[in-house]
Parts: C-alpha cells; sequence; structure tokens
C-alpha cells in the first residue's frame, strides 16, 4: 500500500511537470555512518515545485491570515542525491557529542511555560527543556551554530561530509512525492497519526495562540510536550517528524519571500553572509507547539542564527555541498542594508535575543505593533528587550520598518 501511495504522489507530481522522485536504490536505503552516529535515508534526486501557490494558502488560525513567505512557488532540481537523518537529532545524540568534545553553548533559551507568554531564561538549556523528556526526543534549544558544531563532529570522525540541508533539500524530502500542505496529503484530521503538532494542554505562549486554542483542534495527539522521536507515521521516504515535534534549523540564510532564489537546491545566501554567517536564518517543520496550520511542508521562519528556542532542534544531511547560492546584492539591496533602521538594529539589537527577561509576543505584524511591541518587551521574531529607556522613539521607528520589511510584512 505505501508503494503504491508513493506512485501516486509521484504520478501527481509528474502531471504538474516535474520529475519527482527518482527510484530510491532498495539495496541502500538507510544506513549509519558510525555507531554513534544518526541514522540516515538516502534521498534519491529529482524536482518539484517549492512552496505554495497563492490559491493553496492555508490560514493560520491565530490571525486568520495566510504566510506569504513561502511564495512564489517556484520549480527546484535536485539533481545530487543526499542523505538526510531517519530522525532529528535526539537527546542522548547531542549529549554523545558534548560528552566527547567538551562543547559548551552559549548560556539563554527561550521557553514557554510562563502564561501567555514566553522567556529567555538562563537556567533551561538542552539538557534541561524544563520538562520532563525522553533521551530520545529531539534535542531542544540549539543554535544554528551549535547544530553546526554538530555536524562538523561528525565530519571529523566520519571522514564523511556531514552539514544541515539547504531549505530546499529539506522541503523535497519532507514532501517525499507529496503536493499538498501535509506529506499525507490535505486533512488535517490526519495529523495525530504523523505529526506531533499543537493539541490540547500545549503551553498558550500568547494571547492570540489561547484565543485559537478555543476553536478547538482538529485532532488531539495526547502530546502537549515533545515526543521521543518515531512516535508518529513517517512520511514515504521513511522520514520521521518531518512535521511538528521539533523545529529544525536549514542552512540556508533568511529571506522575505522566493523572489531571486535558487533553482538548483542550493542554500541560499547573500554575499555578505558567507564569512559571517546570517543574522537570520531559517527553520521549518513546526514543532509541538505550532497548530498544524503552522506545521506544514512549506511553512518557514526566520529566527537569529544564534537564537535557542525549546522547541528548536535540528536534523543532519549527508552528501556534497550543493554550490551555495550567493544573492548579488542590488543597488536597492545595498540601499536598504544601508539604511539608517539597519544600521540602528545591528548597533544595539542584532544580540538581544540572549538576554534574560520576559517577553511578550507580538500580537500584529502592522507598523503600529511592532513599535509597541519593541517598546514594551520584545516581539516573537527577534525576543528582544525593552528598548524604551535605550532607543528614541525616531529609532525605534526605524527598527520597526527594518525588521517588517526583513519578514516580508509591509
Amino acid at each position: 500500500m505505501r508503494s503504491k501511495i508513493l506512485l501516486c504522489a509521484i504520478g501527481c507530481l509528474t502531471a504538474c511537470h516535474t520529475d519527482g522522485l527518482r527510484p530510491i536504490d532498495a539495496n541502500v536505503k538507510e544506513f549509519r555512518g558510525c555507531d554513534i552516529c544518526p541514522v540516515m535515508i538516502n534521498v534519491p534526486a529529482g524536482r518539484f515545485l517549492m512552496g505554495t501557490a497563492g490559491e493553496d494558502r492555508l490560514i493560520d488560525p491565530r490571525t486568520g491570515k495566510p504566510a506569504i513567505n513561502d511564495s512564489p512557488q517556484h520549480e527546484v532540481h535536485i539533481d545530487t542525491p543526499f542523505a538526510l537523518g531517519k530522525y532529528e537529532v535526539t537527546v542522548a545524540e547531542y549529549a554523545e557529542f558534548v560528552t566527547r568534545t567538551g562543547y559548551q553553548p552559549e548560556s539563554g533559551c527561550m521557553e514557554f511555560s510562563p502564561p501567555e507568554s514566553f522567556s529567555i531564561s538562563e537556567t533551561v538549556d538542552w539538557s534541561n527543556p524544563g520538562f520532563e523528556q525522553p533521551d530520545d526526543a529531539p534535542v531542544g534549544c540549539v543554535s544554528y551554530f551549535d547544530a553546526q558544531a554538530y555536524t562538523d563532529w561528525l565530519s571529523d570522525i566520519t571522514g564523511q561530509n556531514y552539514r544541515l540541508p539547504s531549505e530546499a533539500e529539506w522541503e523535497f524530502a519532507a514532501r517525499a512525492g507529496s503536493t499538498g500542505p501535509y506529506h499525507w496529503g490535505t486533512d488535517n484530521t490526519l495529523a495525530c497519526t504523523y505529526a506531533n503538532v499543537r493539541s490540547p494542554g500545549a503551553h498558550t505562549i500568547s494571547k492570540r495562540q489561547a484565543k485559537a486554542d478555543l476553536e478547538g483542534f482538529p485532532c488531539d495527539d495526547g502530546m502537549p510536550l515533545s515526543s521521543s522521536v518515531g512516535s508518529f507515521q513517517p512520511n514515504n521516504l521513511g522520514l520521521y517528524d518531518m512535521q511538528g515535534n521539533a523545529w529544525e534549523w536549514v542552512a540556508d540564510c533568511n529571506h522575505k519571500d522566493y523572489h531571486g532564489a535558487p533553482a538548483n537546491g542550493s542554500a541560499w545566501l547573500d554575499a555578505v553572509d558567507t564569512l559571517r554567517g546570517c543574522q537570520f536564518g531559517v527553520i521549518r517543520g513546526g514543532s509541538y507547539l505550532n497548530l498544524i496550520e503552522r506545521s506544514s511542508t512549506t511553512v518557514r521562519n526566520g529566527r537569529p542564527q544564534s537564537g535557542r528556542g525549546t522547541n528548536m532542534g535540528f536534523r543532519v544531511a549527508r552528501g556534497a555541498d550543493v554550490s551555495i547560492n550567493i544573492k548579488s546584492r542590488t543597488a536597492a539591496d545595498n540601499a536598504f542594508t544601508d539604511t539608517p533602521g539597519a544600521q540602528v538594529f545591528r548597533a544595539n539589537c542584532a544580540a538581544c535575543h540572549v538576554d534574560r527577561g520576559t517577553y511578550r509576543g507580538i500580537y500584529g505584524t502592522d507598523q503600529a505593533s511592532v513599535e509597541r511591541a519593541i517598546r514594551g518587551g520584545g516581539n516573537n521574531v527577534m525576543s528582544m528587550p525593552d528598548f524604551a529607556e535605550v532607543l528614541s522613539t525616531d529609532e525605534i521607528t526605524l527598527v520597526a520598518r527594518y525588521v517588517r520589511e526583513q519578514n516580508g510584512w509591509d
């Protein structure tokens, strides 16, 4: 039955003028690079439509509006097969890395236990997320740099090229031949069979989230927190938890949408970011705290690469790096980068997520809401502390414009 489903999915992709997934080598589908390495699944070459067409957008129950940062939908060619972790990297696997290397992540992790809010905690970390979790749960409180350190270590001990997947590779593997918002199709009532997503009892995060929860859930998976990897059904490639459980870091810098995105499956970086990394990276897949509509195969969020959250983890890829696509900056790009708002942000706000304190979620993406969030205690994108006594009114206005432009909210 499962092979028939995959064939149907591939047929649908072909009808959409793509090759879909080429057949997997039945003799070499799953492997482990070393005794302490994650189990990997071979992902074949192929091509697919990345992103969401306008008419297929999911409505976010919290806002009543769809996301727009996963457009325009565009064809991507994955010409080189690669391998992807069968599961998200677990607490036990990450602990092995820390024990053997002595790696010490920086402190500060966003946790969501305060009612209708969240906070940056100096005591919560990857080994203690503030709630009980099994060793085979996905590791959380991991920044992009923490994840990169883990993949570098795997590369060192195996002599193979472990890395984070590109955003395109991630979505290609998550879809596994599907064309709907979920790898199992379009029926959100099936979510609890395939994904650990938001369900009754989950932390409320914000007033908007609490209000949305009153509308009910399409199903109840019985998991208000993270779960053991592999607890739900896999997609057609045999990959588990590609939707839900934990957000997953990818290799790309964040861009407000897909205009100018590469079509060869490579990670998308700006020229200015190739040496020092991105200010904002990308996380994919949603988590146990997110509604199913915010845990689709196309949903994407921008986060500071040095940021951490109890629901933010990763999975590893292995294989040759696809040539990194460096976006050539236009005169307009350069002008925007050098705007007063960008300068104020870089000077004052780029590392604010590591400060302790309680933060409020942002209850709107219009200019006034963003200014209010910055002035009064932060927002859900940068987790900034109270800047009312640090920045002038004019500077807050400039930073708010910058944040809205970066996230495609204008």
